[in-house]
């Protein structure tokens, strides 16, 4: 039998009060776990470091917020940020026979960030709940959640784990703010990218890393909303009342050979890429192209070998006309199409 565990990290007073933004999240993660007879175990922090005033031993900042459900009498204490540091919760696993985590709770920077890394490291199956962690420092949550993903950790959603279908909804000024992005997580490793060569089209090398800030975030949920209200149509994916995934289409025709709309934007939030969300709402765009019109959906798309591939899994090809304005204001991106109607 595979016995898992669910456990929360940290969630004390004394933690950062980005904490009140996920612990409802935690608690129905708590739910969860019980229904699901995995082990809840909680664990809490103690600095015995001079000079430090936080998470001291028999203070209230030491103690388990109240907000926490508390369903276990699972509780170990540790002083040092890896939590199978402390030998009674080290022996508690092994006695259970537990080999199957999943991660909530703070801080992603330092004591989730150390479990989780040595928890892989000693062959543990660990799931990070992604909106299920915190940190003092919001922006360093996708790169946060990348490290997890790149040192073996499964970083999915709650809603993932639970099976709850996300809702689609078309955007509009009821449903999305220029605050509707703020915990949207825009990054992407890049190691090779696609060139126009005397050869023809060839996979170069080119490492960079997206990682967008909040305030890029905002910026984009702002030009969205404006053009929404303008000559666009957007469609979002929906976690709760979290936008997880967006798309939005042009209502301009253009060409010559055939009547085209643009996919403007096209981005899922990364903890929930790989699960038929981007198909989802590339038929909504589709659909919308179509009653707008549109005989083809055009798309300037990043060269990245991962973009092309998922633009190709979708039936894009190579644009047989190619709009010279767009492809000037992208130079390095793939000018791609996707035929509306069967031929």
């Amino acid at each position: 039998m595979n016995i898992k565990a669910l456990v929360v990290i940290d969630i004390q007073n004394d933690i950062t009060k980005n904490y009140r933004k996920i612990i409802d999240r935690i608690n129905q993660a708590i739910d969860w776990a019980v229904a699901e007879n995995m082990q809840i175990i909680y664990i809490k922090h103690n600095n015995l470091s001079a000079g430090t005033r936080t998470f001291k031993p028999d203070t209230k900042g030491a103690e388990l917020v109240p907000e926490l459900k508390i369903v276990s009498d699972h509780i170990f204490v540790k002083t040092k940020s890896n939590a199978l540091t402390n030998e009674e919760f080290a022996e508690f696993i092994r006695t259970k026979d537990i080999r199957e985590f999943y991660i909530t709770g703070a801080d992603a920077t330092g004591c989730v960030k150390s479990t989780c890394f040595n928890m892989t490291k000693a062959g543990y199956d660990v799931h990070v709940i992604s909106d299920c962690v915190t940190s003092c420092d919001l922006k360093k949550m996708p790169e946060m959640l990348a490290y997890y993903a790149e040192k073996g950790c499964e970083v999915k959603s709650l809603a993932f784990y639970m099976g709850i279908k996300y809702q689609y909804r078309r955007l509009d000024s009821n449903n999305f703010t220029g605050h509707s992005l703020d915990d949207f997580v825009r990054h992407q490793t890049v190691t090779e990218c696609w060139r126009k060569t005397d050869n023809g089209w060839e996979l170069v090398p080119n490492v960079f890393e997206e990682n967008w800030s909040q305030e890029q975030c905002r910026k984009m949920a702002e030009e969205i909303l404006h053009n929404i209200n303008l000559d666009q149509t957007g469609f979002g994916a929906f976690d709760g009342e979290r936008i997880i995934g967006f798309a939005t289409v042009s209502h301009r025709i253009f060409g010559v050979t055939a009547k085209c709309v643009q996919l403007v934007c096209f981005q899922i939030s990364e903890e929930y890429r790989r699960q038929g969300i981007g198909r989802r709402l590339f038929s909504l765009v589709c659909e919308e192209a179509r009653r707008l019109g549109a005989d083809k959906l055009y798309i300037s798309a990043h060269s990245s070998k991962e973009s092309q591939a998922a633009y190709q899994a979708l039936g894009c090809t190579p644009a047989e006309e190619v709009n010279e304005k767009l492809a000037a204001e992208e130079p390095f991106d793939v000018q791609m199409e996707y035929r509306l109607y069967s031929v």
